[in-house]
């Protein structure tokens, strides 16, 4: 027997003597009563290893991985708190009426992350893994073993799954658990963004009692009961099935990007959750006011509490870094990444940026005006449908961008995928406006009275198309997976697809000429104005009708070449060996049936 300790953090006891512990521990494949908030998950695979993650509700002690062929090697867990996770009365946690009536207002939620890397794993190869970790009153928790594996060899077959906004909707278990059925497990989950509904609600993540939270989808732990009720004259019977979700990121990585509900907005505890997500301010606003005040603060010369400072009177990604392990890029930080995985060059990128509502609330800014009430009050301006993370030529993230596609692995690489949550084109509501810095427009008095506070987003200064659509022409990306929509649709441009495959529920809708119209446009648009397009891609391709065929039609009966549907839910899984990307369509108001491919692309 060969036992390799990885000694934690200062703090952190390994009980050297009790090495029969450690055998006590798999003993037997049986797993202990859990009252772990997740099962382990994998992170970050290397050439020989892997990080492996897992969640508690309690500190504990000796967190571990154990694993090997004979289960015969440990390695000891660092762990650390999450700072910023917290409850609040529109959190779904009581388990008698499911009201939130918990908490009444927002109140911290205190979970810990506890994280191993294991090591000296074989490159193609699978082990068994399970964790432990032991509760303050001496009981070894454990979860059930699962497999774990380090980067994919060059030439490996892989099957990835490809999802996005998952958002605790309503067919996000079934999909997931259709996924499982279909593929029989995953080598890697690419999530383009909106993982959950509020990165800050710990329910949503671990527990929301309606039974489909992020964690426990992914790994099978779920149970949501979805309700399918027909529509007037629909052939289909009422359906009413729990689903599961999917054993999927126990034994496969995940690597997700950052959307618009992983960005909390200004850090303002006494309030709600949903409030403080849809209040973020621009950075330029929030370092124009620390200019002001930092006299006042009297850290003006401490760089730190300068940045934290912006960042609380911003936007922050703070829960989503705490709670993944991903590529660090050169300028530190895990918001944007690339890493060779198997035959795939992945690349992470953030692009994404505040929704609102397209007409102001009383009190709420919208997406092209702010309410009157607060004209003369820039703090309750929110600034139009501002971008979080620049993309534009000259900014550092466009730099990176170029340098990776600049590098050798990335051009030798047998298929070059980009991971976004917004992209350059699609059939969404959610793309108009076009994706650029809102032109601010104050109309005035002659007295200097504000009559209006607006805001433009003239289509042709579009940064995605203009800046990063090029890059990906040029140097030949194969796919775009992008999210946003809540649909699916794909199209292309040259050499490059473009596949969006959102529809878990709660979809917004396929709009195109002749089925759908938006409704999201500013107030009283003038008929010659072209920069809100009303159906079709904003920037004119053309959809491409499913290869097998389309499992929806319009109300005249005609084929659609999207699926936008609240009973219908679609994934779509890459497959390495054959460069191909396959989407199944399942039926939930049929669930005794099986998913069914409906479209099948190759990516070279």
């Amino acid at each position: 027997m060969r036992i390799c300790l990885h000694f934690a953090l200062a703090g952190f006891t390994w009980f050297l003597s009790s090495t029969a512990q450690i055998w006590d521990l798999h003993a037997d494949s049986r797993a202990t009563p859990s009252t772990l908030l997740t099962d382990p998950f994998l992170q970050l695979p290397t050439a020989d290893g892997a990080h492996i993650v897992w969640f508690t509700e309690w500190r504990g002690t000796l967190h571990r991985v154990v694993f090997g062929t004979d289960l015969d090697q440990v390695v000891i867990a660092t762990s650390k708190k999450l700072s910023r996770t917290a409850e609040d009365a529109h959190s779904w946690v009581d388990a008698q009426n499911g009201n939130g009536s918990l908490y009444q207002s927002t109140t911290p939620r205190h979970i810990w992350r506890h994280e191993a890397y294991v090591e000296g794993l074989a490159p193609g190869e699978r082990v068994p893994y399970f964790v432990s970790s032991v509760t303050e009153d001496g009981l070894v928790i454990k979860s059930k073993q699962f497999t774990v594996a380090p980067l994919p060899k060059k030439g490996q077959p892989l099957k990835i799954l490809l999802t996005s906004d998952h958002q605790l909707t309503a067919m996000t278990t079934t999909n997931l658990q259709m996924v499982a059925r279909v593929t029989g497990g995953v080598d890697a989950v690419f999530f383009a963004g909106d993982l959950q509904n509020v990165p800050d609600r710990a329910s949503g993540w671990f527990d929301d009692n309606r039974g489909g939270a992020f964690f426990p989808a992914l790994q099978g732990r779920a149970s949501f009961e979805l309700e399918t009720k027909r529509a007037q004259g629909d052939r289909y019977p009422v359906s009413k099935q729990t689903y599961s979700g999917g054993e999927l990121i126990q034994h496969a990585p995940i690597f997700p990007v950052i959307g618009n509900h992983e960005v909390m907005g200004r850090f303002k505890p006494e309030n709600s959750l949903n409030s403080q997500l849809s209040d973020p301010h621009p950075r330029s606003v929030a370092k124009s006011r620390y200019a002001k005040v930092s006299t006042q603060l009297n850290s003006d010369s401490d760089l730190e509490a300068r940045s934290n400072w912006i960042r609380d009177h911003s936007f922050n990604t703070i829960t989503y870094e705490e709670l993944f392990t991903l590529p660090v890029n050169l300028q530190g930080n895990e918001r944007y990444y690339a890493l060779q995985f198997g035959d795939v060059f992945l690349v992470g990128l953030y692009s994404t940026r505040i929704w609102r509502h397209p007409r102001p609330g009383q009190n709420s800014p919208g997406k092209y005006s702010e309410p009157a009430i607060s004209f003369e009050d820039s703090e309750k301006w929110g600034y139009g449908d501002f971008i979080f993370e620049d993309l534009s030529t000259g900014s550092k993230q466009y730099a990176w961008l170029k340098e990776i596609f600049e590098s050798t692995g990335f051009k030798k690489a047998k298929y070059r995928v980009v991971l976004m949550h917004q992209g350059p084109h699609g059939l969404g509501q959610n793309y108009l406006p076009a994706f650029t810095r809102p032109v601010q427009i104050i109309d005035r008095t002659d007295t200097g009275t504000i009559l209006s506070v607006r805001y433009e987003y003239p289509l042709e200064q579009d940064i995605l198309v203009n800046h990063v659509r090029p890059l990906f022409e040029k140097y030949d990306v194969h796919l775009v997976h992008q999210g946003h929509n809540h649909v699916w649709f794909r199209l292309k441009k040259d050499s490059v697809n473009y596949l969006e495959t959102s529809n878990v529920g709660s979809t917004f809708g396929c709009y195109l000429e002749g089925y759908k119209t938006r409704t999201f446009y500013p107030n009283d648009p003038r008929p010659d104005v072209t920069d809100y397009p009303l159906t079709g891609d904003p920037h004119g391709l053309n959809p491409i009708f499913p290869s097998e065929f389309s499992p929806q039609k319009d109300q005249s009966g005609r084929d659609l070449p999207c699926v936008n549907s609240n009973h219908l839910t679609v994934f779509s899984i890459l497959y390495t060996d054959t460069g191909t990307v396959r989407s199944y369509v399942f039926d939930t108001r049929l669930p005794e049936s099986d998913p069914v491919l409906f479209d099948e692309f190759s990516l070279r």
